[in-house]
């Protein structure tokens, strides 16, 4: 009786969660907890984020803090701006952003402010994102609903996307830029878009409602421009590839509806566009006509060539079966046109886009010197994301790969579209796997791999096509078509894993869901079996897998703290209480949001780079600079009142110095090395004593050395200096030796010049270099001559050099004086990397009376090293 009673509660319990009505209820409570997680997670970083000289919020990263100075002056314009930003570029009148980030955080003040009215503008700032992170969750949930018809799906995906590492960071409180906000519209856009195609597949649709749906979807595009214009290019790769194939792959009925979707959604996101204040000429340049976004028009005119072309029967029969080639190569012969006359140089197309599908963001010298450019590879994203879920999401894409092949009527040619997919995903994904790789991303065999997965992907689709009637599910084109960019998105920049994480969200549920309806589904014993091995292992791994993302993204949002640091802010603090209003600010671009916004003063460059040559003129005539009268040419030219240097301009030496450096790329790139002292290897002897300092940098200069009376020729960029041994003699010290390695060989040679905090020393002969003694903290001592810097001929005489840790010794810079310092500590030292006080110089430019101003310093744009032969000193 009770093995009974208990089999009929069980009973009882299926039939009631079989309920669609309780299925439902218990999906919306799920999500809703979801919800509430991830936004539980992402405002635990709410208390770090004070800045501790005004006690209210501050960002937590360097581009916010510029959207919220716009925030500021919307506000206290009565939601208006001036015409020009004059805290951005003073001499070039530089406008205001057009990105909807601020705007969104003034009505996000303004609906706190009803509910708490002490509420201030940099809270909403700080909360912004995180708003914005459970409206794009949402809007994620019904998209991939949408492309799937699984609520549990949808489920499973959201709650991955809650919790994964790499989409905390950008969605985190106190990350106010334009990734959140950018992802909310990046989802709408898709899934309006999605609808609209899935909608006219499925019913009768009129004229009329499919213009209306193409102009939400480009209303919906349009948003997604203004949140955050990067992530909405990958739209126009994926929207009009979506479109074409759907449009080549369905049968002739009801392609009237989709000329009027596509071409309403590209009117719709030109309106959207005009109401969102952007210019019509920049939305078509920038997103509709770029190398990537080129099939954008393409099918516009493709689609109503062949429409009118079956619809009056325009080709004779004889050349019907090739009527897609022909319509095809009229299209491209007029787009070239076209394009040619009115966007650039048809021709050089197809090398830019290869080029971009190797290097996506290009090998501009200030695009791959940007940390957050550096392109990946393939193990920096596995350990992101952990091996078990990038294999479960491969997994997911070959399934995708397997879906689309089942809509080829041939059936025996099903077998090569899955093949040459996979060889697709396997080329973008393996063709850069690390930098001790064979496949590296750089070599030939790594550009030969991807360009050869290409190339079989598109000879076999195309051979396929002309083969078999091709009958696709369009929600697995639109799924593919979101993956391929995404792939190679991969391969582009480091921060380009926030964009690609929520498809990686979505494949691993999805590879667990077809993964159990093909064993549930399967007849054959086997390979049921195990299948519901492979389902019962992506079970648990995606379980385990979520509770490690959850501990681990709890924990970063707890330490996670404003890069704008309480130095920072002691600085900015001093500067908006000591200096005079529209005094101007020079320092690497890195800092110009801070300056602008914490320290309310305009500054020459910042992140923003409106002008990048400036970038470019500030490294080589200002930074890296070995002659004094440049860098007060610039800085007379360009008004300015102070010099800021960061004791991180140090290690940031090799990224500008490169951006600094002539056309031939050969007279300022370098860095600075530093080479440590191990207290266990120091000698004591007779004369006092010796210490041996390790450590290791490539020349970046030749080098010639006497050895054994022999000269010996030590090259640039293959010779290394490794150690450097000094004798400390009674508060004197012997001439530094460097240890120089090359072709496994080691040579000694004596090296010029020696300096301290306090005093500097030439020896008159050897190797033009300088060694710089600092302390080194190890441990709880500090050891006062534990670290040396490597200064070579490139960068002992320049200008952070000079200043920064020379304090002008050499008193080449006596029209600048030292006004401010702000650091635990008013010395440099070593302690897991250089580290020193924010330095900060008033410029005396009245007398600078011998030095040339020049118009140069002010122009928009430039030759790299152009100026080198102009008189800076009258």
């Amino acid at each position: 009786m009770n093995l009974e009673g208990s089999k009929e509660t069980i009973s009882i319990s299926f039939d009631f969660f079989k309920s669609k009505k309780v299925q439902n209820i218990l999906l919306v409570v799920l999500l809703l907890l979801t919800i509430f997680v991830g936004a539980y997670i992402r405002v635990q970083s709410l208390p770090n984020l004070k800045d501790s000289t005004t006690g209210d919020y501050t960002p937590l990263a360097l581009d916010p803090y510029y959207f919220l100075r716009v925030s500021e002056t919307l506000i206290a314009n009565d939601g208006n701006l001036p015409e020009t930003d004059i805290m951005r570029y003073p001499a070039l009148n530089a406008p205001w952003t057009s990105e909807l980030i601020p705007h969104s955080t003034v009505l996000i003040y303004k609906i706190i402010k009803i509910f708490n009215p002490d509420a201030s503008v940099r809270f909403a700032n700080v909360i912004n994102p995180v708003i914005f992170f459970i409206l794009g969750l949402i809007a994620f949930f019904f998209l991939v609903y949408v492309l799937t018809k699984s609520k549990w799906i949808a489920l499973v995906s959201s709650a991955i996307l809650t919790v994964i590492p790499p989409y905390l960071y950008r969605t985190l409180a106190g990350f106010s830029d334009h990734e959140s906000i950018g992802m909310f519209g990046f989802f709408l856009a898709i899934l309006f878009f999605s609808m609209g195609m899935l909608y006219l597949e499925k019913r009768k649709v009129t004229s009329i409602k499919s213009i209306l749906i193409g102009l939400i979807s480009g209303l919906a595009t349009a948003f997604s421009i203004v949140s955050w214009g990067g992530g909405a290019k990958f739209l126009f790769m994926i929207l009009p590839l979506a479109f074409i194939i759907i449009w080549l792959t369905k049968k002739e009925k009801n392609k009237l509806n989709y000329i009027y979707l596509y071409t309403t959604w590209i009117i719709g996101t030109l309106i959207g566009a005009l109401i969102f204040g952007q210019e019509i000429s920049s939305i078509l340049k920038s997103y509709m006509i770029a190398s990537t976004s080129i099939l954008t028009f393409f099918n516009l005119g493709y689609i109503f060539l062949d429409f009118i072309s079956s619809k009056y029967k325009l080709l004779e029969k004889r050349f019907f079966k090739h009527k897609k080639l022909i319509i095809a190569a009229v299209t491209i012969t007029i787009g070239a046109i076209f394009y040619q006359i009115f966007a650039g140089d048809f021709f050089s197309l197809s090398k830019v886009i290869l080029d971009r599908i190797i290097s996506p963001f290009g090998t501009a010298r200030i695009a791959v010197t940007v940390a957050e450019n550096k392109q990946p590879y393939l193990v920096d994203w596995i350990n992101q994301i952990g091996t078990f879920i990038f294999y479960a999401f491969l997994l997911g894409c070959l399934i995708v790969g397997k879906k689309i092949s089942n809509g080829i009527k041939e059936k025996k040619l099903r077998p090569l579209f899955t093949f040459s997919f996979a060889f697709l995903i396997f080329g973008i994904l393996y063709s850069r796997i690390s930098s001790a790789s064979f496949l590296n991303g750089e070599n030939f065999w790594s550009s030969a791999l991807i360009l050869l997965s290409f190339l079989v992907f598109a000879v076999s689709s195309i051979y396929i096509y002309i083969k078999s009637e091709w009958e696709i599910d369009s929600r697995w084109v639109l799924i593919a078509v979101w993956m391929i960019p995404m792939l190679l998105a991969v391969r582009s920049a480091i921060r380009v894993f926030f964009a690609i994480v929520p498809f990686v969200s979505f494949m691993v549920p999805l590879a667990l869901f077809e993964v159990g309806k093909f064993a549930r589904r399967n007849k054959d014993d086997l390979i049921r079996l195990v299948s519901y091995l492979v389902f019962g292992v992506l079970i648990v791994g995606i379980v385990l897998s979520a509770f490690g993302f959850y501990t681990s993204t709890l924990n970063q949002a707890k330490s996670q703290s404003p890069s704008y640091h309480q130095d920072w802010q002691n600085s900015m603090s001093w500067v908006r209480e000591n200096t005079p209003e529209g005094s101007i600010f020079l320092h690497w671009w890195d800092y110009g949001y801070w300056v602008q916004t914490g320290g309310e003063r305009p500054t020459v460059t910042d992140g923003g780079h409106y002008n990048e040559f400036w970038d470019h003129l500030i490294a080589r005539y200002v930074l890296t600079t070995p002659y004094p009268e440049t860098a007060k040419s610039f800085m007379k030219s360009q008004k300015v009142s102070y010099l800021l240097i960061d004791p991180t301009d140090m290690g940031k030496y090799s990224a500008y110095s490169s951006i600094g450096d002539d056309k031939e790329v050969s007279d300022r790139a370098s860095q600075i090395p530093t080479l440590l002292s191990n207290p266990s290897e120091t000698q004591e002897t007779k004369e006092g004593t010796k210490r041996l300092y390790r450590g290791g940098a490539y020349l970046d200069s030749d080098v010639m050395v006497e050895q054994e009376g022999k000269k010996v020729f030590l090259p640039k960029g293959k010779a290394i200096i490794s150690g450097i041994i000094i004798n400390n003699l009674n508060q004197s010290y012997s001439q530094p030796i460097g240890i120089f390695i090359y072709n496994n060989e080691q040579y000694q040679a004596p090296l010029r010049y020696l300096s301290n905090e306090n005093d500097n020393f030439d020896f008159k002969t050897g190797v033009n270099a300088t060694v710089y003694l600092y302390p080194n903290v190890n441990g709880q001592n500090l050891d006062k001559d534990g670290a040396a810097m490597y200064l070579s001929e490139k960068t002992m005489d320049s200008l952070v050099v000079q200043l920064y840790l020379m304090k002008d010794s050499g008193k080449r810079y006596p029209e600048l004086t030292l006004v401010h310092e702000s650091g635990a500590y008013p010395f440099n030292f070593y302690y897991n990397g250089f580290r020193g006080p924010i330095r900060i110089w008033e410029v005396n430019r009245d007398a600078m009376t011998d030095i040339v101003e020049r118009e140069e310093f002010t122009r928009k744009s430039g030759e790299y090293g152009e100026f080198d032969d102009l008189e800076f000193t009258r």
